[in-house]
């Protein structure tokens, strides 16, 4: 046998094969899919969907996102860390793609491609998802606002008489881009621990500084035990909110800030206080003399005083010109801390007594301050303010007020050096107003003026009555007598005639 026909034999012999097995896949594929259901060792997410219609496929993959709806994702960041729903982050799930992508096994494609989908012991559907990141961006910043947001520097607490250091916080501020590419990414690969993209932020001033505050740079107690109720419950009230104040390198503290709004409902109560030279009653009445004692505990710690007012007449409870009021906000007490290291305020008002303390670092133990009060000129109140008062009786006069002496002083620091005096500095100057007594007067009428008034008015009006009722009778009188008259002359003319 030629070769030529051996060839030809062979090829013969080749080509039924590959029809043999071309029938034989094409008969396998079919006979896989010819149920119009998903062919066997389709998986999805662990569970087998072959031998599904559509319809129950479709209802397989719905439970399955039901419940990754209701799974939590964790986004963190160092040891912090910020949980919310999956379903809140903007993510959603094409059913209706993946059903297609399921049934489509063995029915798309190449023959052979189709032959090997169905010879598969398991081919895995990926269920496709979409990202909506505006609601992606809006869940973040809810669920992670307590990690975003700006460092916090350490801090001071007083207890038993001792520091205890509040540490510093980084803050964060947070790349929400990145952030979502990261959180994609997880969800993909089915994993629910998200990074946050961020950028630290050191805190300013850490537990480091804290730790130099330690020594008392001024302090200053004043005495308000005499005080009415509602005064003392206001000294303490602002006490209380001035006590554990840290002032930072730099910073202006001002005391009508920490201590207002003055209300009830900030814990005040009415009380005395200055207005327009007289005493008056409103809430918050004392807390003058809080912003006083601790001027005079900033000036000996030596903090730069920005503003301080004297007040309009003079106080009994610290020196002239050693006084620092607060009225609204056009009257303020602010001191800068211009060290380099924090200070720390502390206040006690224990019902008689009332002390501020200023607390840093020393750096000078030989050198100390002392403040002196002279008063420089003297003006004595003279004449009266007149109060007209229709409720008290006219006559009766009662001082309501004693009027205040006005003053001129001024303040001196003095500076020392292991006990020596090195300086002398003129620090502040006030002036105090002169006021008059204030004297209300009565101008209501006595009770025996208003009696006579009426005694008198009743004969005036007895008499006008008596004479009314003359009148009445004297018309009376003449109206009979002219009857009689005209019935006499009637008689007579009838007389007359009968005689004719």
């Amino acid at each position: 046998m030629s070769k030529k026909i051996k060839a030809g034999i062979a090829a013969g012999v080749l080509a039924v094969i590959c029809i043999g097995v071309f029938v034989y896949i094409s008969q396998t594929v079919k006979g896989a899919t010819k149920d119009h259901k998903i062919v066997q060792g389709v998986v999805f997410e662990g569970k087998s969907l072959g031998g599904m219609t559509k319809e129950e496929a479709k209802k397989e993959i719905e439970n399955y996102i039901e419940k990754e709806k209701t799974k939590d994702i964790t986004f963190y960041v160092d040891d912090k860390k910020a949980v919310t729903k999956l379903s809140k982050t903007g993510v959603s799930w094409d059913v209706e793609k993946t059903v297609k992508d399921a049934y489509g096994v063995g029915r798309s494609g190449s023959i052979i491609s189709r032959y090997s989908q169905v010879k598969k012991d398991q081919v895995e559907v990926k269920i496709e998802r979409s990202y909506d990141q505006e609601t992606f961006d809006k869940e973040l910043e809810s669920a992670a606002k307590k990690i975003v947001s700006e460092p916090k520097n350490a801090s001071l607490k007083r207890k038993n008489g001792k520091f205890v250091i509040v540490k510093e916080k980084t803050g964060y501020a947070l790349n929400k881009k990145s952030t979502f590419q990261a959180y994609k990414k997880q969800v993909e690969a089915e994993s629910f621990k998200v990074p946050l993209k961020v950028t630290r932020k050191k805190a300013e001033y850490t537990s480091e500084d804290m730790a130099k505050v330690k020594d008392k740079l001024g302090t200053k107690t004043t005495y308000y035990g005499s005080s009415a109720p509602g005064r003392k419950g206001n000294v303490a009230n602002g006490a209380k909110m001035i006590n554990g104040s840290v002032v930072y390198p730099g910073e202006t503290f001002s005391v009508y800030k920490a201590v207002s709004p003055f209300t009830s409902e900030n814990g005040y109560y009415l009380a005395g206080s200055y207005e327009n030279g007289q005493t008056v009653q409103t809430y918050g009445g004392g807390i003058c003399q809080v912003s006083t004692t601790l001027y005079n505990a900033v000036i000996r710690a030596e903090l730069k005083i920005k503003e301080r007012h004297p007040h309009s007449m003079t106080v009994s409870y610290v020196p002239r010109s050693a006084d620092a009021a607060i009225a609204g906000t056009y009257k303020d007490l602010k001191f800068q801390n211009q060290f380099d290291f924090p200070i720390y305020i502390e206040g006690i008002a224990d019902g008689s007594n009332i002390t501020f303390t200023v607390y840093g670092q020393k750096t000078n133990p030989n050198r100390h301050v002392e403040f002196v009060s002279e008063t420089t000129s003297v003006r004595n109140s003279s004449g009266e303010k007149v109060i007209k008062d229709p409720t008290m009786e006219e006559g009766k006069r009662v001082v309501e007020q004693v009027g205040h002496t006005g003053y001129e002083a001024r303040l001196w620091k003095i500076v020392k050096e292991k006990g020596k005096k090195t300086k002398k500095i003129l620090f502040n100057t006030s002036s105090y107003m002169a006021t008059p007594n204030t004297v209300r007067v009565g101008t209501k009428k006595k009770e025996k003026d208003k009696d006579k008034k009426k005694d008198s008015d009743k004969k005036n009006k007895d008499k006008k009555n008596t004479e009314k009722s003359t009148e009445k009778t004297t018309e009376k009188n003449k109206t009979t007598e002219k009857k009689k008259e005209a019935k006499k002359k009637s008689t007579e003319g009838t007389k007359k005639s009968k005689e004719d």
